[in-house]
């Protein structure tokens, strides 16, 4: 029973006004041991001891009170004992009084308090419950006796004393134990429902853990299973490598020999209709001379005979001057028809004339053309010959990886093949690196250390107009083999042989790409220049892009340089045509910087707009060294013809000038409107 429920009872209770707290409490005892009530002896009262403690105090001797007989009267004046009737009548007063909700609390409260009895020792409550009993049948006997009349004065009710500490520590107890189990029942409530939820959560969990183990489980077979293919598949892989490695080696070899095989056969046919290297004795001196074939023969035939026509016809025209009559020999009308006759046959001879320098100009053009094709045949045979005498042109496989296929070109010190990659399963080329076996050790290792320096620069350049660099390795102890980007089309050098003259939309866009190049050479963090731009080192890929390459003559511009550049300790490489003036001092220790490249770029252009280098285009390089043919070149010279625009010779002048200190550097000239394209 609450508080709350002890104050309702004692708040309801008004026709038992004059009685306090205790008499209630007397009342709910009594209940307790089953309502009982008092005895109907008149003569003499009953005394009867009755435990005090209810399971509530620490044992049955402790607030025991000794029972005493007591009247009515005695009710008002000793508030400590207290005697409880069960007479039906009070119980009617007590519902006339509406206090029956009070009851009800009672009723209730004193099951709850039953219930902690019960929960007490064993013993006293055994002993309790049987005097109680035994009480309960004599007041029983004596109510039952007495039912349906009224005993007043014989009728002596059953008294219960308690001491008032037994009274206060009872209601205390009752008081302060009734809530904490009301409590501790809702709070067993509320965690049996947790429990009871938690176990349902417990159990879903147990479900979907199940299931993920389940999955887990099939996840893993499949794992397991999908790795085991792949150890399958890798294992085929190894196996089979080798085999598609030799198929794609016989393919490329196979069509690689019948490129040679084509190559050679077109040499020989335009050998019979251009001409072959011949072998001359002279003594115990042999040499090689040309020796033009059949096409270029005829040509030569028709211009010798065009000219001797040509020297016939001037010969009449002077015999006619000769036979021209005098005036005054003859007579009027006959001299005016030879002078007649003379004039129409002199003009005769001047069509004729002009008639043959028309057909002169046709072969003289078709004699060029052959020309160009002779020297692109020069060429392929000297290539065919290089790759004969070549110890590489047995399609060998290079590092376990890269397929040699045909001769690209022989340099001074290094031969170039196609090669195929059959790892990145791509064209490339590989440059084959020689050192001399009759060389010293000091220029083997001078010359192995310029190619790791030529190594380590290019290898870092990444750009589109850039020739990359991908791989090097050693061959053997004086061979050694660097991995460059394969350039399907051809270089600058061989379309200017081709087409000496280039319109100048294709001279500005070929100049662009390799000024996009340069400025990425000077914003790197370690500036580089490369020193070495030349047609030889423009190459063009499938789609006619421009990249530039070799790097063997670059320098690396230091952070301590200052503005006037790096001094040229490789004085003397290079290509002279295309080295500014200040590469060819003599007296000093020349500086350079990415200026050099300007004014190769300039020369580039120049040669490509004109058909010709403007300083020393004729000259060897010996012959301009000798006679300081770059140092003179102050100012440069257009032609007429071809026409160029204003901006085009205006750019060529910035690039070709002659001051260093006045001269732009790359990263200047790269802003000038001529390298800029605006959509119109």
């Amino acid at each position: 029973m609450s508080d709350d429920m002890v104050i309702h009872f004692a708040s309801n209770s008004s026709n038992q006004s004059d009685q306090s707290l205790p008499t209630k409490i007397a009342k709910l005892e009594a209940r307790m041991v089953g309502k009982a009530s008092t005895t109907t002896s008149t003569s003499q009262a009953t005394s009867w001891s009755a435990p005090a403690n209810f399971g509530l105090g620490p044992g049955p001797a402790d607030n025991v009170a000794e029972p005493a007989v007591s009247s009515d009267s005695d009710d008002d004046d000793n508030g400590r004992e207290f005697l409880i009737q069960a007479n039906t009548q009070k119980r009617r007063k007590l519902e006339d009084d509406n206090s029956s909700t009070s009851f009800e609390h009672v009723e209730t409260a004193a099951d709850t308090v039953k219930k902690i009895v019960d929960n007490t020792d064993t013993s006293n409550v055994g002993s309790d419950v049987s005097r109680r009993k035994q009480s309960r049948v004599k007041g029983q006997t004596n109510s039952g006796r007495g039912r349906g009349s009224r005993i007043s004065d014989q009728t002596k009710p059953q008294a219960v004393s308690v001491s008032n500490g037994q009274l206060e520590n009872s209601y205390q107890k009752l008081q302060d134990g009734l809530p904490k189990e009301q409590i501790g029942h809702d709070r067993q409530t509320v965690f049996e429902e947790e429990i009871t939820s938690l176990r349902a959560k417990v159990v879903a969990l147990e479900e979907e853990l199940k299931k993920s183990r389940q999955e887990a489980s099939d996840y893993q077979h499949q794992c397991q299973q999908l790795e085991k293919e792949l150890k399958d598949l890798k294992d085929y892989e190894q196996q089979i490598k080798p085999k598609r490695t030799k198929i794609i080696s016989e393919l490329l070899i196979s069509v690689s020999k019948a490129e040679r095989q084509e190559a050679r056969m077109k040499v020989r046919q335009e050998s019979l209709r251009l001409g072959n290297v011949g072998v001359i004795r002279a003594g115990t001196i042999i040499s090689e001379a040309w020796e033009d074939g059949q096409a270029l023969k005829d040509l030569n035939a028709q211009l010798r005979n065009l000219l001797e026509t040509k020297e016939a016809i001037e010969r009449q025209r002077k015999l006619l001057k000769k036979r021209q009559p005098d005036k005054s020999d003859g007579g009027d009308v006959e001299g005016g028809l030879q002078e007649e006759d003379s004039l129409i046959q002199d003009e005769i001879y001047k069509s004729r004339l002009a008639s043959i320098k028309r057909e002169e100009d046709v072969i003289m053009r078709e004699r060029d053309r052959y020309e160009l094709e002779k020297g692109r045949l020069i060429r392929e045979m000297k290539r065919i010959r290089d790759e004969d005498g070549s110890r590489f042109n047995n399609f060998q496989i290079l590092n376990h990886r890269y397929a040699l296929l045909n001769l690209l070109g022989k340099g001074g010190f290094s031969e170039v093949y196609k090669a195929f990659d059959l790892v990145d399963h791509r064209y490339v080329a590989c440059k084959l690196h020689g050192l001399n076996a009759q060389w010293s050790e000091e220029k083997k290792q001078s010359y192995i250390r310029h190619a790791i320096r030529e190594y380590n620069i290019h290898k870092t350049l990444v750009h589109h107009h850039i020739v990359r660099l991908w791989d090097i390795f050693e061959i053997d102890q004086n061979t050694f083999c660097t991995i460059l980007e394969y350039c399907s089309g051809k270089d600058l050098d061989a379309v200017l042989k081709a087409t000496p003259v280039l319109p100048e939309r294709e001279a500005r866009i070929i100049i662009v790409q390799i000024f996009q190049g340069l400025v990425y050479l000077n914003k790197k963090s370690q500036k580089i220049i490369h020193y070495d731009l030349k047609p030889g080192n423009v190459l063009f890929d499938e789609f006619g892009i421009a990249k530039f390459t070799d790097f063997g003559l670059s320098k690396i511009v230091e952070d301590d340089v200052g503005s006037q550049g790096m001094e040229l300790t490789s004085q003397g490489a290079g290509t002279y045509w295309y080295l500014p003036p200040e590469c060819f001092e003599l007296s000093k220790t020349p500086l350079i910087s990415s200026k050099v490249d300007v004014w190769s770029a300039g020369i580039l252009l120049y040669q490509m707009l004109f058909g010709k280098r403007p300083f020393g285009h004729d000259q060897s390089q010996e012959r301009i060294l000798r006679e300081d043919t770059i140092i003179k070149a102050r100012k440069v010279e257009f032609p007429t013809r071809p026409a160029v625009s204003n901006e085009a010779k205006e750019f060529i002048r910035r690039c070709l000038t002659y001051n260093q200190a006045e001269r732009p550097d790359v990263l200047s000239i790269a802003q000038d409107p001529y390298l800029t394209y605006t959509k119109k």
